[in-house]
């Protein structure tokens, strides 16, 4: 039986010439697998990683999730994975096949036990709902909470970010602080504390976490996670990967120079 994660990532991290977010039409990506793969290795990355959604969500009235591969369809994206890895992998390139999966308390046990099943390189860590709830989805879902509620989703989000980094099943956990996306949570720095919880538990599973450049791109127009959380897990020694959570071919690895400076910065020397 195949295993996920087969290797962990050690502090500081990987080197910028690696890039493991990235999706692909397959999921919501707008290039096609083909198409990433090639712009990664014509762009000089020396590993690459396509990681589509993964979702299995507990509640039976999100049984199609639009935006996610399709778990029929997940031999199919492992076999044409390994094609281009066949014909795209040399001494300077490899290719890894990876999954973005939704953490749920529910169910993580169960869905990763079945993807073991696979020759799948590696798993992330993301949370994207908070029950049906959708944190990054769009604004409007947003705009119709109160304050109150949206207190509550931010405390529950943190509360399944901190289960992501204690199960221990992930190479790493995606965009840590995804719930600023929009810039419609107030005072968001004041999470800090959830935040050093999860990387502590991080710390403790051997567990990293990314850099991803995307959050510059969006209202937050900071990335992914915060200076603060990243300094704190700096601390900790958690390991940091910088990855441009790319959705296009052009963008395989957006930012990549200013997210190594960045890092840097912080005293994550290489």
């Amino acid at each position: 039986m195949n295993s996920p994660m087969p290797r962990k990532f050690v502090y500081p991290g990987p080197e910028a010439g690696c890039s493991y977010h990235n999706h692909s039409n397959w999921s919501d990506g707008a290039s096609s697998m083909e198409e990433m793969c090639r712009a990664a290795k014509a762009a000089g990355l020396t590993e690459f990683g396509l990681s589509d959604h993964f979702v299995i969500h507990p509640d039976p009235e999100e049984k199609f999730i639009d935006w996610a591969l399709p778990v029929e369809k997940l031999e199919d994206y492992i076999a044409a994975l390994q094609k281009l890895k066949a014909e795209l992998d040399d001494d300077n390139f490899t290719l890894r096949i990876g999954l973005e999966v939704d953490f749920f308390f529910e169910n993580i046990d169960e869905v990763t036990a079945y993807l073991s099943r696979y020759p799948i390189d590696y798993l992330i860590g993301s949370v994207h709902y908070v029950g049906r709830f959708p944190v990054d989805h769009s604004v409007p879902p947003w705009e119709k909470l109160s304050a109150q509620e949206k207190e509550e989703i931010c405390q529950e989000y943190w509360r399944k970010v901190l289960g992501a980094a204690s199960c221990g099943k992930f190479l790493f956990l995606g965009h840590l602080d995804l719930i600023k996306k929009f810039a419609l949570i107030p005072d968001v720095e004041r999470f800090l504390p959830q935040a050093e919880k999860v990387l502590d538990a991080a710390a403790s599973t051997g567990t990293g976490i990314e850099l991803n450049t995307s959050g510059w791109f969006k209202p937050c127009q900071e990335q992914y996670p915060s200076d603060a959380i990243l300094a704190a897990a700096q601390k900790r020694r958690v390991p940091v990967v910088i990855n441009p959570d790319a959705h296009d071919s052009a963008h395989v690895n957006r930012n990549f120079q200013t997210a190594a400076a960045l890092l840097q910065s912080l005293g994550f020397l290489r």
